[in-house]
């Protein structure tokens, strides 16, 4: 048995500190805010209720696999509801397109997941169930046939220019382009590999927890508890050699292992502190976007919004080009907006809705805020975009909350606000990022969204299930 110390009780690590447990571990969990979940909370204001992280879950069979592991069947704990569309696209020109059955079995769009079929064939194993050092074994005689696929991913071009190869309507175009936001990167800068995306989603389909996404945070710490795993909340973890200190006492705890469940790039910063070049070489990658997010309580319903709902940008180029390379909030934004009364109508009161409405925007050096008069004027563009869609929200909205790329960096130490770390602009970003075992130690291993495999809900879940396998391997 060893004890292990899991710092930061977002989903990577409770996933980390369920499978460690059941292995029978001596398990500590310290987060900094008051509450498990990291950045999948919620916020309740006014009688309105949100979730402020992410709001769709895929790969769901990701989090059934961590209850049964645990020896628990998710439906004591959870309500999984599939949905029925995924999203629903609006466009300045008033086409309205619903991702749902029909929608993926237009002639361009099944061929375009019979292409990403193959990636997922060829990639899924070797990439999201093993870290990097294990790609190899994927590749035994058994998976030979699948190398057929190689060039599907062995190619030079990218996400969008793959894209614009297979799909002919502009507005399908937009969509499929869309995908590489799930992990804050832009489609004209990202490999074609992660066309896998869209794939995955058709596949395995968008689901939604009754009572709230948050709910599987909460689900989890409870298992967590149940397997004998001890939580301290409001504490801090300041240096960490043998044991971490606390920032509040300074008081030290001995661990054999410690599960980093902090921000990868902010942890080697400061808890886990790397020499200043190698400091340098980890920080120089572009870095994914932050967000700008708007929590709203409107009254009244509009019923031509559906859970999910995306506003797109008359230019994309232009968007993902003040955000990846002038580094500017994009001045006609693609507007997400998740309303969970669609599906839970007591996170509002009766009658009225619940907003979630984010922007992309760049990471954001914490030593350089956001001022009030920039977090206005952003509120400003958004609330008149939506207009100009015929969303008037004009004295409709009765309780508002604003989060900036600041909050991120100050509530989840986010580097720079950044939400998934690396940006997934080359290879290397991409299947290389921040590994889940720190390379000049054995006992320090990383879990969560900004290292292997990425960011997401199931992708983070991955992360915590590899590490604790590799803990038990490593240290059996």
């Amino acid at each position: 048995m060893k004890r292990i110390l899991v710092i930061g009780a977002g989903l990577g690590g409770l996933a980390a500190a369920i499978r460690l447990a059941r292995a029978g571990h001596a398990v500590e969990v310290w987060e900094r805010n008051e509450a498990p979940g990291g950045k999948l909370r919620e916020l309740r204001r006014d009688g309105y209720s949100w979730g402020t992280g992410p709001s769709l879950l895929t790969m769901p069979q990701v989090l059934r696999e961590l209850f049964a592991d645990a020896g628990e069947r998710i439906e004591d704990h959870l309500t999984l509801e599939r949905l029925d569309s995924c999203c629903r696209y609006f466009w300045t020109d008033r086409t309205v397109i619903d991702e749902d059955a029909a929608f993926w079995a237009q002639p361009d769009v099944a061929r375009f997941l019979e292409y990403a079929r193959g990636i997922h064939a060829l990639s899924g194993e070797a990439y999201l169930n093993r870290p990097p050092s294990e790609f190899w074994r994927a590749f035994a005689p058994a998976n030979w046939a699948k190398l057929r696929h190689l060039g599907k991913v062995a190619t030079m071009r990218t996400l969008a220019q793959e894209v614009e190869r297979r799909i002919r309507n502009p507005h399908l175009r937009q969509i499929f382009l869309r995908f590489a936001t799930y992990n804050g990167s832009s489609p004209y800068r990202t490999p074609a590999t992660f066309n896998i995306i869209p794939f995955v989603e058709a596949e395995f389909g968008g689901w939604y927890v009754r009572g709230g996404l948050p709910k599987i945070s909460r689900a989890l710490a409870r298992l967590a508890e149940k397997l004998g795993v001890t939580f301290h909340f409001n504490t801090t973890a300041a240096t960490w050699r043998d044991g971490v200190a606390t920032a509040e006492s300074g008081a030290t705890t001995r661990a054999d292992l410690l599960v980093c469940n902090q921000d990868a790039l902010a942890a080697r910063a400061g808890l886990l502190p790397v020499p200043l070049g190698a400091l340098e070489k980890l920080v120089a990658p572009p870095l994914s976007t932050s967000g700008f997010i708007l929590f709203l309580g409107v009254r009244g319903r509009d019923e031509r919004l559906d859970h999910h709902n995306i506003f797109f940008s008359d230019d994309y180029p232009r968007e993902f080009a003040e955000i990846h390379e002038q580094r500017v909030a994009p001045g006609e934004p693609t507007i997400y907006i998740s309303i969970s009364t669609r599906h839970d109508a007591a996170h509002a009161p009766p009658g009225h809705d619940n907003y979630f409405v984010l922007v992309n925007v760049p990471a954001r050096n914490p030593l350089d805020p956001w001022t009030r008069a920039e977090t206005w004027a952003c509120r400003e563009r958004v609330l008149a975009r939506l207009a100009e869609f015929g969303v008037d929200l004009t004295g409709r909205i009765e309780s508002e909350h604003i989060f900036t790329p600041t909050d991120f960096a100050q509530r989840d130490l986010a580097f720079r606000g950044a939400l998934y770390g690396w940006a997934s602009h080359s290879v290397r970003a991409s299947l290389l990022r921040p590994p889940l075992r720190a390379p000049e130690r054995r006992d320090v291993y990383f879990v969560g969204g900004t290292t292997h495999p990425g960011g997401g809900i199931p992708l983070v879940l991955l992360s915590g299930r590899m590490v604790a396998e590799m803990i038990m391997r490593e240290h059996a």
